[in-house]
């Protein structure tokens, strides 16, 4: 099967404009704490890669995190009710989109002599980060809670999964070895992450939208828990229920 990264429609501004606007009471702290993430430590690392072959420890990391989450959003497809059958398709498309993203990354890093096999990967373990922030979806799936799933997975994540793969690619380009898996990433994670927050249920009272936020939140803090522990650094940031950053991290002066 021919590996293509042609899966996604494209959406307007003014589309993603309006389902902004719509679920502003969500979005708001979604884009705030996303933003906040691009200044942890794994960014400010990133910049400073001069070789691919630095990038081994993410992306033998990231192939993980890229071989899961497919299956875990067929657990949500496969464990959908009756009555939300009108979400199977909106589930369907992101995992088809998924399926064989890792199968891209694994191509790449042979043909750039990360891994000298595929057996290889079997041999880089998980951080404790990675499966946390893999384990929080998983739990969503059994949840069966969509607004949760939509706003943790579809909107949060995935918004810092855009940022991820941006920043990736601008490296990659610099560097000479960039490839559709990565580029891809910066479409179709934009995508999920807006489109997703047109499924939200109707009529949430303030409790309920409070736990729908910080269900978000949580996924952003363990998707910089995660990137983070990519680089060897033990550092989660957390969020108030805007968006803002509640533990900055401690600069010392010489």
């Amino acid at each position: 099967m021919e590996l293509t990264a042609e899966k996604y429609h494209v959406v307007s501004e003014e589309e993603l404009e309006r389902v902004r606007k719509q679920h502003s009471w969500v979005a708001d702290p979604i884009i705030k704490a996303s933003e906040e993430v691009l200044n942890e430590p794994f960014f400010k690392w990133l910049k400073d890669v001069k070789s691919v072959d630095e990038l081994k420890s993410v992306v033998t990391q990231l192939w993980y995190h890229s071989a899961t989450f497919p299956k875990v959003m067929g657990i949500m497809l496969g464990l959908t009710s009756l009555k939300e059958n009108h979400m199977m398709p909106f589930y369907a498309l992101h995992i088809y989109g998924e399926a064989d993203h890792h199968e891209m990354l694994m191509q790449w890093m042979l043909k750039q002599g990360i891994l000298e096999n595929r057996e290889e990967i079997d041999q880089h373990i998980p951080s404790v980060a990675t499966n946390a922030c893999v384990n929080l979806v998983y739990q969503l799936a059994i949840e069966q809670d969509r607004s949760k799933w939509l706003a943790c997975l579809n909107s949060g994540i995935e918004r810092c999964s855009n940022h991820f793969f941006i920043e990736m690619t601008k490296k990659l380009d610099e560097l000479g070895a960039n490839d559709p898996y990565f580029t891809i990433h910066v479409e179709a994670d934009e995508h999920h992450s807006i489109l997703g927050l047109d499924h939200l249920e109707e009529g949430a009272d303030e409790f309920r939208q409070e736990v729908i936020v910080k269900k978000a939140l949580e996924g952003i803090s363990l998707w910089g828990f995660m990137l983070n522990s990519w680089i060897g650094v033990n550092r989660m940031p957390e969020f108030d229920l805007q968006g803002n950053l509640t533990n900055p991290e401690k600069v010392c002066c010489q």
